[in-house]
């Protein structure tokens, strides 16, 4: 029996599989928001026998990356 690729990544954070509500927590959103992104395409959803939702760890962490700003001098 063969299993299923889901992609190539390197390192073993990268191929790792997370519950909705882990990826949720992790980000400090709604595991809703998750299915949100999901939907809208912004990141993968893998099912796990059919009905398990999943979310790869890497691409939670790759799709909220900070924004670099510059902060004002007068503000600081």
């Amino acid at each position: 029996m063969s299993h299923k690729s889901y992609g190539e990544a390197s390192g073993t954070d990268a191929r790792r599989l997370i519950s909705l509500k882990t990826a949720a927590s992790l980000v400090d959103v709604d595991a809703k928001t998750i299915r949100n992104w999901i939907a809208a395409g912004q990141l993968r959803g893998f099912r796990i026998n059919g009905h398990l939702l999943r979310v790869n760890h890497a691409e939670l962490l790759a799709l909220v990356q900070p924004i670099l700003t510059s902060i004002p001098e007068d503000a600081a």
